[in-house]
């Protein structure tokens, strides 16, 4: 069944197709959806409409999932690499399998929009450390277009090339980057979504914006309280080694350096919401890759191998601590929001608009609800 942003996402993509002509339909492929064009939900929706006739939930869902499980291996490819034994790796695959983002885990259009989306951004940031240009830009580009976040990158591929005074890397990015831009925002119409909150109101306490942002770092902690000081630490610690890792493992530097732009980015544009916002269980995917780096770097810094295998120890002991809250917490949500589902009551925040698109997706034939909806609705399979 669709959960609130599935009705938008989803069927409000695929519904008006059939009215559209070809070159009509190709530019709905970029529509916007809130603040993001996500052309990688519309693709994939579209293909499995289009080779089985039907559009599955379940299926896009464990889609979205591959993303996450691709930076999993992306992680452990590269830390192979480093000399890092799978059983010093454990901690990063147990941590990373925790259920603290169940909200993504359980849903078709965000799993794929966020898990691919961050996936994309760690891709261009590798290939940037490993002097590929052409990737990185290649990756941001696929980045942006499943998820508005993708911009994040940016900051982090000029920066790079500015501290490496490679002003022909440099100026190709601006250049790629702007080309980019002028697709994305004036050529392609892009709207600010009524309702978000002003940029201003964050910006007027930057405090408050960096408070934000450690809360949002450290949310695998749960509470706001207590995510605030784990970021705090866990940013005092990479504030240490940042000359270490910028001589030997570039790739965690300058994936450090996208997370604290992804944190206030988040600071600015919902900050005005409140600081809990940034405590989302989607947003914990970038707290979790935060602890990886700061494991990574404490194991990849140790002076001895009896010390590296204390660091391990420990880091397995403290994965196994975070899996376990999170198993608790996690399993609560997951099952709350399926019993929502069960129940057939419609999960978007109007009725209306809920009952209409599902109307249209049963008369074109790709979807039929698979719990009788609440409210009752007319609703006839075609024969």
């Amino acid at each position: 069944m669709p959960y609130r942003d599935d009705f938008d996402a989803i069927f409000g993509f695929l519904n008006p197709l059939p009215n559209l002509t070809l070159p009509q339909q190709f530019l709905h492929l970029f529509s916007q959806n809130n603040e993001h064009r996500i052309v990688l939900d519309n693709l994939i929706s579209l293909s499995m409409v289009s080779l089985t006739g039907k559009f599955n939930f379940v299926w896009m869902i464990w889609i979205g999932n591959l993303g996450w499980f691709f930076i999993v291996f992306l992680f452990w490819k590269y830390s192979k690499n480093n000399q890092i034994s799978f059983f010093e790796f454990s901690p990063i695959l147990i941590g990373m399998m925790c259920l603290s983002h169940y909200e993504l885990m359980t849903m078709a259009m965000a799993g794929v929009q966020h898990y691919f989306q961050v996936f994309f951004c760690v891709l261009s940031i590798y290939f940037l450390s490993t002097g590929s240009l052409t990737l990185a830009l290649s990756f941001f580009i696929c980045a942006i277009f499943s998820s508005g976040g993708g911009i994040c990158v940016v900051p982090v591929i000029f920066l790079y090339y500015l501290s490496k005074r490679d002003w022909r890397n440099l100026f190709i990015s601006i250049a790629v980057v702007g080309l980019v831009f002028l697709v994305y925002f004036p050529l392609l119409g892009y709207v600010q979504p009524a309702g978000h909150p002003k940029v201003l109101l964050a910006l007027k306490d930057p405090l408050y914006l960096i408070t934000y942002a450690f809360g949002f770092l450290g949310n695998i902690g749960n509470t706001y309280k207590f995510s605030i000081g784990l970021g705090i630490v866990f940013t005092i610690y990479l504030l240490t080694r940042w000359k270490f890792l910028y001589a030997k493992y570039p790739f965690l530097l300058w994936l450090t350096a996208y997370l604290f732009v992804t944190a206030m980015t988040n600071a600015i544009t919902r900050g005005g919401i409140g600081i809990r916002t940034g405590q989302g269980s989607r947003y914990t995917t970038y707290s979790l890759i935060f602890a990886s780096i700061v494991y990574l770097t404490c194991l990849l810094s140790a002076s001895s191998a009896k010390i590296r295998m204390r660091i391990a120890a420990v880091g397995l002991f403290l994965s196994l601590g975070i899996f376990a809250y999170w198993f608790a917490h996690g399993q609560e949500n997951i099952a709350a929001r399926y019993e929502d589902l069960e129940s057939g009551a419609l999960q978007h925040p109007s009725e209306e608009y809920a009952v209409g698109t599902l109307q249209r997706a049963v008369e074109l034939g790709y979807y039929y609800p698979t719990k009788t909806p609440i409210p009752p609705i007319d609703l006839k399979a075609p024969q």
